[in-house]
């Protein structure tokens, strides 16, 4: 098989993690995600000692899952350093000989001129956002809404900073995915293959 990266994007609430994790496994291939992050601040000399209790346990209150998974929350992530840093970590990985996934942090806009790179972005229904939400962290149907607009809109700020488009933009994607149409091991499935055609030998 060839060498390969991926870089799969998301709306918040449609277990596109499990997903990813799901697509790596089968394909054999490392994903990352915080310890991405981390690589990064450790290169821009940030500390995240402050963000560490949120990382370590899924806690039901809507505050600490927003710290969680806000990763666009601190004005810290803000700085040209840490934008660069994270940018440079991405490069550094996509440029060994082994193949990638790289789970949100702007992959898609980084390596958007690296070749034999798929970038995919993932979605689904409000309602069904909503339900996942409930149901995986406990959450009343308010809370979850909350959630949902708190984080969407953290992470398209974010996105829309970084790279100056709209995070769900069509032009930087090469595969649109609804989990709610299709759900979460069928859309591993549609991936897998779409890989095996586009980089199997």
């Amino acid at each position: 098989m060839k060498k390969f990266n991926i870089t799969i994007s998301r709306e918040f609430g449609c277990n596109s993690r499990e997903i990813t994790r799901m697509l790596a496994s089968r394909l054999g291939v490392e994903m990352y995600d915080r310890d991405l992050v981390d690589m990064a601040a450790r290169k821009a000399g940030i500390n995240l000692d402050e963000f560490a209790d949120a990382d370590k346990v899924i806690d039901s209150s809507v505050e600490k899952l927003t710290r969680r998974f806000g990763y666009g929350s601190s004005s810290k992530f803000y700085s040209d350093e840490a934008i660069e840093a994270q940018s440079q970590v991405i490069r550094d990985i996509a440029n060994t000989k082994d193949s990638a996934i790289f789970f949100g942090r702007c992959a898609d806009y980084v390596l958007r001129e690296h070749p034999n790179t798929l970038n995919v972005f993932l979605y689904s229904s409000y309602e069904a956002r909503i339900e996942h939400l409930k149901k995986a962290y406990s959450l009343s149907t308010v809370e979850a809404e909350h959630l949902i607009k708190r984080i969407d809109r953290q992470r398209h700020n974010y996105y829309k900073y970084v790279t100056g488009v709209n995070r769900s933009d069509r032009h930087l994607k090469h595969v649109m995915l609804d989990v709610s149409k299709f759900g979460e091991e069928k859309v591993v499935d549609i991936l897998y293959h779409i890989v095996m055609m586009e980089f199997g030998e």
